[in-house]
């Protein structure tokens, strides 16, 4: 049997368009497994299309009637997946044949890796930084916010949480397998038997930061989070998103406050805290007004 035989991909899907039908291929081609499809109560035509041109045992469709957000999507699949893996991708990814071995052969050459992920890359071949990353403290969300990374580019000090001591130029394939604080909710393999002790997504998140969640559950309950160079796959990034983009802006800094609240109440003081979250309202207006402007 396959190695693939022992994973289900789960995709959520809300408005990707003809982006569905390119993932649920892929998923297909290169995974033996089951493929679950949750569509968020989507207003385009993404799953007429899919289901009038894609015929396959595999597929297993949760239609939902409301947008019921990220997390609680995948969660209504992840409650009942019986493989010994799960993998997450969003709508808008594209596989293929290197995207989930090298993954699956990590994991089992180490059975500490509870969650682990790749290279994912833009369209036109680029790495996304937020494939490897480290968690957000108030410091580096300090150093974003006012871009001191790029003022000070080589001073580590000034870091980016975002792949902040990523060599991209030295990825090569044959890299060792990382372990990292965080990877994208983009493209996820959790291992299920470590997903029982940790827990499903929270769904207190809507969208955006509960990947970053589940990362930090996962290190809080002893298992390791691993980055796979030698795995690589395509993600669109923002698809769905772009028919509502202030309503993502705004549940992306609502996520980030929720994470902040939940991991670093007792490490900080409340003037800390304040700060950083008058950071997150800040971020937020300034972001929503380029959206507009930009529109």
């Amino acid at each position: 049997m396959s190695d693939h035989a022992r994973t289900h991909i789960i995709i959520v899907n809300y408005n990707a368009g003809n982006w569905l039908k390119r993932s649920i291929n892929s998923a297909l081609k290169f995974s033996a497994g089951a493929v679950s499809i949750v569509d968020n109560a989507s207003t385009d035509s993404s799953v007429e299309n899919v289901q009038a041109e894609i015929q396959d045992s595999r597929l297993q469709w949760h239609l939902n009637s409301d947008n019921l957000g990220f997390a609680a999507a995948n969660n209504q699949v992840l409650k009942q997946v019986e493989s010994e893996f799960a993998i997450l991708m969003n709508p808008d990814c594209e596989l293929n044949g290197n995207s989930i071995q090298p993954i699956l052969d990590a994991m089992d050459g180490d059975l500490d890796i509870g969650l682990a992920s790749g290279r994912i890359c833009n369209e036109d071949g680029t790495m996304q930084a937020t494939c490897r990353r480290n968690f957000p403290t108030p410091w580096s969300a300090f150093v974003r916010l006012l871009k001191l990374n790029k003022v000070f580019p080589n001073s580590s000090k000034f870091a980016d949480f975002d792949s902040s001591d990523v060599d991209w130029n030295d990825l090569s394939d044959s890299r060792d397998v990382e372990s990292v604080e965080a990877i994208s909710g983009a493209f996820m393999v959790a291992r299920m038997s470590a997903v029982d002790q940790v827990g499903l997504l929270d769904e207190a998140y809507f969208m955006h930061c509960e990947d970053l969640d589940w990362c930090k559950r996962f290190e809080l309950s002893g298992y390791k989070v691993a980055f796979v160079p030698g795995a690589k796959l395509v993600h669109a990034k923002g698809v769905s998103s772009r028919s509502r983009p202030i309503r993502v802006l705004y549940t992306l800094h609502k996520g980030m406050n929720r994470f902040y609240d939940k991991f670093y109440k007792n490490e900080y003081s409340l003037v800390i805290r304040l700060i950083v979250k008058l950071g997150i309202v800040a971020s937020f207006f300034a972001r929503a007004l380029l959206s507009l402007i930009n529109k």
